[in-house]
């Protein structure tokens, strides 16, 4: 966050609640009323402005620390500031709801330092932030972990995602820009440059995971380890660093979700949509949608046609609806669909978004019926080319 958002912020979030404000005048009325007496007892008054400022700091101090403690109480990483795009409101949200939480543990090997800065969590998924310093690498060259193993309880989990964070933004536009508004530079060949390295010299590594078969991770003792450290290109892995970095703590996080139990046809999918659970960074829903097979017709190496099947598929699910009209499509992160193991007549949809919502303001699901026609267009979908599922 740039010094001059920590200043806006400081100045929207910091305001003198009423109560303190009142305390704040007792306090005043009472050094204004000892400064009298003091004066018809003749005694000196040089220092009695600036300690009676200095009271009523402290009293604005102390009875208003949960408002200045709310405004500072977490410095968001480079890169989950990018990856939810949130507002000042959205963060302070996820702060008091216990969703987000600081982190602030280090471990040095071979002169780098890596740090768990903060971790956004929910009942499905987790996002992790973890800062890393003594280790760097030109723009274009992007830093790479060999290895990175996670287990819940001893059982492993699913790394839905692992990267170095690129300081790259698409904009409203679609134009790819650089974190701080700059416009992204070219290779010769059109790739994009990653800037990995931020302005005080570090780089961050983001995660996203989620349990095999939905349990929650509130409350799960987590362990993480990163091994080696080094640079990869064209898929190759070459190794700089050898060490390991290891983590244990346990995910605590608020499990606020908005549970909805209903009955609705998706169009004419023939998937019945049965309960949904949307939580403010994750969504979640359950179909009645039995098992069927559709035939599919393919060509093989020999050029020769072949006939087989795969499994019917409930629309995708691209975003949601707000009471306000807002319709937010191409929200979707990682996740999973699929059926719920044997049972062949429920299908599950669990997936991450890529923003902050309020649950109370989700007032529809919104499922694809036409597949978007450009990478714009799937971003902010047509009404027509959707199928809406109310509440």
């Amino acid at each position: 966050m740039k010094k001059d958002r920590i200043a806006e912020r400081l100045q929207e979030t910091i305001v003198v609640p009423d109560i303190v404000q009142q305390r704040a005048d007792l306090v005043l009325a009472q050094i204004r009323k000892e400064s009298i007496a003091e004066r018809e007892g003749g005694k000196q008054m040089r220092y009695a402005g600036r300690r009676m400022w200095a009271a009523v700091a402290a009293a604005v101090l102390v009875l208003g620390l949960g408002t200045v403690a709310c405004a500072v109480y977490l410095h968001w990483s480079r890169g989950m500031e990018e990856w939810f795009d949130a507002t000042p409101e959205q963060k302070e949200y996820l702060e008091e709801t216990r969703i987000t939480v600081p982190m602030n543990d280090s471990v040095t090997q071979e002169g780098v330092t890596v740090t768990a800065q903060q971790r956004i969590v929910d009942a499905r998924f987790v996002y992790l932030s973890f800062r890393i310093d003594g280790y760097r690498v030109e723009d274009g060259i992007e830093p790479c972990f060999e290895y990175v193993d996670t287990t819940v309880n001893g059982e492993p989990v699913n790394i839905m995602g692992g990267h170095f964070f690129d300081n790259l933004h698409r904009d409203a536009d679609g134009n790819i820009t650089y974190t701080d508004g700059t416009t992204a530079k070219e290779t010769a060949d059109g790739s994009i440059i990653g800037k990995y390295v931020g302005e005080d010299g570090s780089m961050e590594y983001l995660m996203t995971l989620m349990t095999a078969d939905g349990r929650s991770l509130i409350g799960q003792p987590l362990h993480i380890e990163f091994r080696n450290l080094g640079i990869v290109s064209k898929a190759a892995y070459t190794p700089d660093i050898e060490a390991a970095w290891t983590f244990d703590f346990t995910l605590e996080a608020s499990e606020q979700v908005r549970s909805i139990e209903l009955s609705q046809p998706v169009g004419d999918s023939g998937a019945t949509i049965t309960k949904v659970e949307i939580s403010p960074i994750s969504l979640y829903a359950e179909f009645d949608f039995p098992m069927q097979t559709v035939p599919i017709e393919g060509i093989d190496q020999n050029g020769n046609t072949i006939q087989s099947t795969t499994f019917a598929e409930v629309p995708g699910l691209v975003g949601v609806r707000l009471k306000d009209g807002t319709r937010l499509t191409g929200i979707m992160q990682g996740g999973s669909d699929g059926y719920d193991g044997d049972d062949q007549d429920t299908y599950i949809v669990s997936r991450g978004i890529d923003r902050i919502i309020d649950p109370a303001e989700v007032d529809a699901l919104l499922f694809m019926k036409e597949g978007a026609e450009t990478n714009e267009e799937y971003y902010n979908m047509p009404e027509e080319k959707l199928y809406i599922v109310t509440f």
